[in-house]
């Protein structure tokens, strides 16, 4: 029979005069040990797994070679674990509670965390996007003080500013740690007033008949859609903030690119050449002793599972979606199903331009 030692070091992956690694159990074969030791029948565990009796046996002979002990005695009283099997179902227990306690551990100080974090964000998202999820953020995180701040800078600085920063580019900074949250797709809207007024462009050429609007992040620039579209002449409109291009396009101005969750924020917009769009990804970084602490821990969960959640939201999506007219009930849907969340049934329609 093997020694103590020997059965412990089996279960941490290796002889004791083997190299390390060399023989790591597999864990749902642990899980299947440990359900047929608590029930104490082949037959009772496989029910409880919802596997065959042959699959059980097969995954504790699997087991019990790793392990190289024989686990259990099988005779007519049922089935009982050897001395070594006890062993091993106390190392396997001790494991198993201390992986629930941290489990418990990590979800107790994300339900009740406390403490500040400092979110920067670009002004399109941090003004038109993310305050709309706030009142369900600050009921589920009340004591989280968050405070937002939008920037127009696009990178991050070697010693960020921002326990998490929302952008559009990778960092190349090693310390810090980097998580893709979504992908933007932009494309061309105008507002149903302007349409109604204009008409819509019936093609790229098109639009050097209509008024452009467009984004220029310094006055020397020639703005996003002035180069990718070559239509500088017939840009009226110059601006260094999303906000102000997007409030633009639904005040009736122009034609301006935006990201397509603004037709679910604003109905009334219509995506006039939305076979001309392109995507950006959404990046959020951090320092990884940042992302330890409570507070930035709930933020960052929020923005994944909630402001960004792709599933409820297809405008986020890897691949492009053409907006649609439900979108809007879409995202009042996903609102309510947040909880305590207020968001208006439509927009104030702009006057005709």
């Amino acid at each position: 029979m093997p020694s103590n030692k020997k059965v412990v070091n089996r279960l941490s992956g290796y002889k004791a005069d083997e190299a390390p690694g060399a023989a790591i159990p597999n864990w749902d074969d642990i899980r299947v040990f440990v359900t047929v030791a608590r029930s104490g029948s082949y037959r009772r565990a496989a029910r409880e797994l919802s596997m065959t009796q042959p699959s059980v046996s097969h995954r504790i002979a699997r087991f019990e070679a790793a392990v190289g002990a024989k686990l259990f005695d099988r005779s007519s009283r049922g089935t009982e674990l050897t001395a070594d099997g006890h062993r091993v179902l106390n190392h396997a227990s001790a494991a198993e509670l201390s992986l629930t306690k941290a489990v418990l551990a990590v979800r107790d100080a994300t339900e009740n965390a406390e403490g500040e974090c400092k979110l920067g964000v670009g002004d399109g998202l941090g003004g038109a996007w993310v305050p709309r999820f706030m009142p369900a953020f600050l009921t589920q995180n009340p004591n989280v003080k968050l405070s937002l701040f939008t920037t127009n800078d696009r990178g991050v600085s070697k010693k960020p500013l921002f326990d998490l920063q929302i952008q559009y580019q990778e960092p190349l900074e090693p310390h810090l740690v980097v998580l893709r949250l979504a992908e933007l797709h932009f494309t061309l809207f105008a507002s149903r007033a302007y349409v109604e007024k204009y008409g819509c462009p019936a093609s790229q050429e098109d639009l050097a008949h209509h008024r452009v609007l467009d984004l220029s992040l310094a006055l020397t620039d020639k703005g996003t859609l002035s180069f990718w579209a070559g239509v500088s002449n017939k840009t009226v409109l110059f601006t260094n903030s999303s906000l102000t291009l997007a409030e633009a396009v639904w005040a009736g101005a122009g034609i301006g690119l935006l990201p397509t969750y603004a037709a679910a924020i604003g109905p009334e917009l219509i995506a006039v050449l939305p076979q001309l769009h392109f995507q950006a990804p959404v990046y959020v970084c951090f320092e990884r002793e940042m992302g330890a602490r409570p507070a930035v821990r709930a933020t960052l969960n929020f923005l994944r599972d909630c402001i960004f959640n792709w599933q409820a939201m297809p405008w986020f999506a890897q691949n492009f979606c053409l907006p649609e007219p439900g979108w809007h009930n879409q995202l009042l849907l996903h609102l309510a199903n947040l909880g305590d969340s207020h968001f208006p049934e439509t927009r104030r329609r702009p006057k005709k331009p």
